[in-house]
């Protein structure tokens, strides 16, 4: 009994990890190894402990959590890593064994390293006959793959010289595997443990990027592309994929950020081999970490020489075969040789005064001859703008003087309801199209509208019949045309077109796009006319749109504007074709 106790104080204190921090091995014994937390009598601080105790006497784990019994060198307040009380137990002449904690949501689960690939032995002290009900557990492959669903309680048993039942979790072995162990209650999830045990081979880090910050077009990059770095590195480790030849001068990289592959059960250490002034020293820059990144300070990268990064499991380096350290070499090499400030003001700076004087003048000569050509260029725009105007000036009493003669005919009808309905139309019709005449552009939808409206009106008089289309992908209050750029072509064929046969008249308005191309087009089945002659005799308007397609032409050099005339087999078509109106998507 006393020898028991006495094993039991000998390691219950001791940290869970698989080497001290000189790297000396020792092992994890013919024991059970647990987790609570305690306070200590002197500093009064609260830390998790890792308590152990013998297979043989596996009830004095109750000690531990009894605090009226005083045993020396114990905390104050001890309490289990939760209710379950869950321990473990690995081969005795295991070694090496590594026991960090890994988040799971609000816990931390400690792992452990099986390199040997040996059985683990889980236990629940803290679950018993009267309550073995309560609980559930569950296994994981891989963080992947449910090898075993919430299920009740394997079994209770009562070995390593238990006084009372005990939840007997199982003993596993997944060898080459991750397995996570989770026990918890069924009603209060918040009391639940687990392990983490790994039983995988390769232990041998795995980079996912290298980030060299202080170089690149943002400011850093990744060295491991091989697309970004052909400056410093030629050559990479066909196994591993890290750089073999990593060179770059002093000052021109700041730090080096390695980004490692998920191991969470497996902390690092790294080393660093340094070569300068012939001086070769190997320097620890850390003994355990689980980090996914570490950054290699700007002290090691900024002095001249050879050096060599040495990434391995936690422990000391000589223990590991080549197969089990990452090694990353690299050179700093020095900075290019920079003028001398002699040099500068005696040399460079005069040729630098000049070429500035240079630039300057060639800069205002440019800048005066710009401004002077805008200037040429906006009086011609100006010129080509009043030109325009001038022409829908002439165009807007042409489709006054055609609406008020069909007004003049209504009333010699003595039809007063479509004579007031037409005046209507008219003077709605009118003021729309003075107000338009100003507008350079107006959108395609705007401008079907007055078509529409104006077709209603002459509607009333003839009775024929008409269509407005809309094919563009695009929608037509994003596309701008010249103002009124229709209306006389609308007019003509009011008026030369299907008057004369007046309810048997069709009149069809398209909008359609071909590739960047905008195709607006009139038809009518009217008596057509002879599209070879060079001046036809469709009417004013006509000849007035011709003149400003022209102008158009010039106002607009990057597109060019055109009318296309077709008259057969009883239907005559106008279309008016603008190149490269539409942008592309």
């Amino acid at each position: 009994m006393r020898t028991a106790i006495l094993l039991f104080l000998l390691f219950q204190f001791f940290a869970i990890s698989a080497q001290d921090s000189q790297g000396n091995d020792y092992y994890f014994g013919d024991n059970f190894h647990f987790s609570g937390y305690s306070t200590d009598a002197q500093t009064m601080v609260r830390t998790k402990v890792g308590y152990i105790t013998s297979a043989k006497y596996i009830w004095h784990i109750f000690d531990s959590f009894d605090n009226t019994k005083k045993l020396p060198g114990k905390g104050l307040s001890a309490t289990p890593n939760s209710p379950i009380i869950l321990g473990i137990k690995l081969n005795p002449k295991l070694k090496n064994f590594i026991s960090p904690e890994v988040q799971n949501f609000s816990k931390k689960y400690n792992s452990y390293f099986i390199p040997d690939s040996s059985d683990a032995t889980i236990i629940a002290m803290g679950i018993n006959k009267n309550n073995h009900q309560d609980f559930m557990y569950r296994v994981i492959e891989n963080d992947s793959i449910e090898l075993v669903p919430w299920s009740p309680i394997p079994a209770l048993s009562m070995s390593y010289g238990a006084k009372e039942t005990y939840g007997d979790i199982g003993t596993f072995n997944f060898p080459n595997k991750l397995i996570l162990v989770e026990v918890k209650h069924r009603k209060v999830y918040n009391i639940r443990d687990g392990y983490i045990l790994d039983w995988r081979k390769n232990v041998r880090p795995i980079l996912d990027q290298i980030i060299a910050r202080g170089a690149g077009q943002y400011g850093y990059f990744n060295l491991l592309d091989r697309t970004l770095n052909k400056s410093y590195i030629q050559q990479y480790d066909k196994l591993t994929g890290v750089p073999l030849d990593l060179t770059f001068n002093k000052d021109s990289i700041s730090s080096l950020n390695l980004e490692f592959q998920n191991h969470e059960t497996i902390p690092y250490s790294i080393n660093l081999i340094k070569k300068t002034k012939n001086i070769v020293d190997t320097i620890l820059l850390e003994w355990w970490t689980q980090s996914k990144q570490f950054e290699v300070s700007n002290q090691y990268l900024n002095e001249i020489g050879e050096y060599e990064l040495l990434i391995h499991k936690t422990g000391n380096i000589g223990k590991y075969g080549p197969d089990e350290v990452l090694r990353i070499p690299y050179r700093v090499t020095p900075a290019p040789k920079q003028f001398s400030a002699t040099f500068f003001w005696s040399t460079l700076f005069p040729i630098l005064c000049v070429s500035i004087v240079i630039i300057i003048t060639i800069f205002i000569l440019v800048r005066y001859r710009s401004r002077k050509r805008l200037k040429k260029l906006e009086q011609q725009r100006q010129a080509l703008m009043l030109q325009i105007r001038n022409i829908q000036s002439q165009l807007n009493p042409h489709f006054i003087f055609n609406a008020i003669n069909s007004i003049q005919n209504l009333i010699q009808k003595t039809d007063q309801e479509r004579t007031n309905y037409y005046l209507s139309k008219f003077s709605s019709l009118t003021r729309a199209t003075l107000e338009n005449a100003e507008r350079e552009m107006n959108t395609l939808n705007h401008e079907f509208q007055l078509l529409d409206d104006y077709l209603q009106m002459e509607q009333l008089r003839f009775g024929f019949k008409y269509e407005i289309l809309n094919n563009l992908e695009v929608h037509g209050d994003l596309i701008e045309i010249p103002s009124l750029l229709l209306q006389p072509i609308v007019e003509n064929a009011v008026k030369h077109g299907i008057a004369a046969i007046g309810s048997q008249g069709m009149i069809t308005l398209s909008a359609q796009q071909v590739e960047q191309d905008l195709f607006l087009c009139v038809s009518d089945n009217g008596k057509g006319f002879n599209v070879k002659m060079t001046k036809p005799t469709s009417g004013y308007g006509l000849r007035l749109t011709e003149e400003r397609l022209i102008l158009l032409g010039k106002l607009y050099p990057e597109n060019t504007f055109q009318i296309h005339r077709t008259s057969n087999s009883g239907i005559t078509k106008i279309c008016i074709i603008i190149s490269d109106w539409i942008a592309k998507p």
